[in-house]
């Protein structure tokens, strides 16, 4: 999915989704469709403050319903015409402006498939039709991977890319797709096609899509994996090297044996932490907790750096999650002396729990120091 603007939380980016684009969206249809009650579609704007972000793009989908022609294909040919000859009179409906006309396909295109997948294949150019494209793939798989693999030949760097994250079994936001978490093969057959794209947009979405699979089945990702970086011609070895490290990402912060090998991180000798030491053993919440270590090898080794911060919960139990710090060469009985500041700052995606919480030291997947401290 595009990112968003930083914003200081969602509820601002729910912002994007407002009175004024309702309005330009209302004007757009009118230019191409006369007869749209535009002062009725635009009264769903009493209705948007109260809600957040994906409300609100269904709410004004409901309206498109309501107030565009019934006949599904004749409303979609002026949401078409809106998005690609706008009026003179608004600004262009462009990247999150679209995304209640790409729900629109979502919700009511099933029934019209290929009007759908050429509404999608135009509307994915201007804002992603990943989310759109997933009810496609649930009903009708076979006629929908038809179309996509298709498309992973496009010459527009968007729609490959909607091959791969489309297609995505655990795309965030999206709906799941079980049959490709049961059994990835299908959507594998894809990522074989697109693995090579010269647009990292693109290779980017390849790697999360194979990062997904590594969540249900590690032992296929890494075997892919292993693979691609043993066929990859000399032109494109940077290109599965980089996939190969961002699709394993989770094995990785999970320590799992054959993909922490497959990528080189791998020791014949011994890994020790020492004078693990924190700033204080008493952090409030909103500040930093700063802490220091020194790393040692016995014989020369690659080694990934994490730590873990074993939060604690509204149960009263710790859940541990990984944040990474570096990625060196150490050399037969070299030292490494790391230092962090690690900020405890509310965010929207994670509150904290005042008790007792433990910082862990991780290398190569191996947990090789702890120490407790309070939060307050």
């Amino acid at each position: 999915m595009p990112q968003k603007k930083e914003d200081a939380s969602d509820s601002a980016f729910k912002n994007w989704i407002n009175a004024d684009l309702v309005e330009r969206i209302a004007t757009h249809i009118q230019h191409h469709h006369p007869s749209f009650n535009r002062k009725e579609f635009v009264a769903l704007t009493l209705h948007l403050q109260k809600l957040e972000l994906k409300p609100r793009v269904q709410l004004i989908c409901d309206y498109l319903k309501k107030y565009l022609p019934e006949d599904y294909k004749k409303a979609l040919r002026i949401l078409l015409k809106a998005t690609t000859t706008p009026s003179p009179k608004a600004k262009p409906l462009t990247g999150f402006d679209l995304w209640a006309v790409t729900e629109y396909v979502h919700r009511y295109g099933l029934e019209n498939f290929d009007e759908s997948m050429e509404a999608l294949h135009e509307l994915t150019q201007r804002f992603t039709a990943e989310f759109a494209i997933r009810p496609f793939l649930i009903h009708e798989e076979k006629k929908t991977l038809k179309i996509l693999h298709q498309w992973s030949q496009d010459e527009n760097h968007h729609v490959r890319r909607l091959v791969s994250e489309g297609s995505r079994p655990r795309l965030p936001w999206g709906e799941q797709l079980k049959s490709f978490i049961q059994d990835p093969s299908p959507t594998l057959e894809l990522l074989e096609k697109l693995k090579y794209d010269e647009e990292l947009y693109v290779r980017k979405s390849v790697a999360n899509h194979l990062n997904d699979i590594s969540k249900d089945h590690p032992a296929l990702a890494v075997k892919t994996a292993k693979k691609w970086l043993k066929e990859a011609p000399e032109k494109h070895k940077g290109k599965i090297n980089w996939i190969a490290k961002h699709a394993l990402r989770t094995l990785l912060k999970k320590g799992h044996p054959e993909a922490l090998k497959l990528l080189g991180y791998k020791t014949t000798g011994k890994l020790q932490v020492k004078n693990l030491k924190l700033s204080a053993k008493t952090v409030k919440i909103g500040s930093s907790l700063e802490f220091s270590f020194e790393l040692t090898s016995t014989h020369s080794a690659q080694v990934m750096v994490d730590y873990l911060i074993h939060h604690k919960k509204s149960n009263g139990e710790n859940k541990p999650k990984v944040f990474k710090l570096t990625s060196k060469s150490l050399k037969a009985r070299e030292s490494l002396n790391i230092k962090k500041k690690h900020s405890f700052k509310p965010i929207t995606t994670r509150k904290y729990y005042p008790g007792t919480h433990y910082l862990e030291i991780m290398i190569n997947g191996q947990l090789l120091a702890k120490t407790p401290f309070t939060l307050k």
